[in-house]
């Protein structure tokens, strides 16, 4: 009976040791992080009284840039959308599966509107004064994304290593970590972007002073031309 008995037990383990699942290597992560400026609209058809009364937030990184000092603004949109893949190899028999992020894509859009006020005719030295200083605030938001595109794409990439390989997780659990990898990784994209917008906000602001106004409003200053 002593044979029996060891032979049963050690079928028994064998077959414990076949039903171990350990999880493939993990592939290195596409991360792309890409940006696009689409083209300036241009409106003159609202007077400062009008752009005076527009209700937006100086403070909101998607809107950064309001002043309407010098006759006109550049509203902008900043936006990113970002798409993570997960990939899952699964084991039917054990019921598990292993997940790990395969590529994630990050668009960084910009999207510029300048505005100049209606008293200022399209063409006169007015207007293009302040086409000019509307146009620094847009090459500041290009800048910007420019200056942060490597900080966006090491913070997701440093995300996307830091999760790994999940696994092996049961069925039911599956659907659960996919929702946590997703979440951990657009945390990281957002802190990055955040700081982006941060420092938007601060250059943006660094060029409304009152020189740069005072420079835009003597161009045109026929009195300050005698003299």
């Amino acid at each position: 009976m002593f044979g029996l008995e060891y032979l049963v037990a050690t079928h028994l383990l064998l077959t414990a040791n076949s039903d171990v699942i350990t999880c493939p290597v993990q592939k290195s992560a596409r991360v792309d992080v890409r940006w696009r400026s689409e083209p300036i609209k241009y409106d003159n058809t609202k007077t400062t009284g009008e752009l005076n009364r527009r209700d937006i937030d100086s403070e909101n990184p998607y809107g950064v840039h309001v002043s309407t000092d010098v006759g006109g603004l550049m509203s902008g949109k900043m936006e990113y959308k970002s798409g993570i893949q997960i990939s899952t190899v699964r084991y039917p028999t054990s019921r598990v599966s292993c997940l790990w992020i395969d590529k994630v894509i990050v668009d960084i859009v910009i999207d510029p509107t300048i505005q100049i006020a209606s008293e200022n005719a399209k063409g006169s030295c007015e207007y293009n004064a302040i086409l000019e200083h509307e146009h620094k605030h847009v090459a500041i938001d290009r800048k910007v994304v420019v200056d942060h595109l490597d900080r966006i794409r090491s913070a997701t990439a440093h995300a996307v290593t830091k999760v790994g390989m999940v696994g092996p997780k049961g069925d039911e659990t599956v659907e659960d970590f996919k929702k946590k990898m997703t979440e951990y990784v657009q945390g990281a994209i957002k802190g990055a972007a955040d700081t982006m917008y941060a420092d938007r906000v601060k250059r943006q602001k660094g060029l409304d002073n009152k020189e740069e106004y005072d420079r835009v409003s003597a161009k045109c200053d026929k009195n300050a031309e005698k003299q």
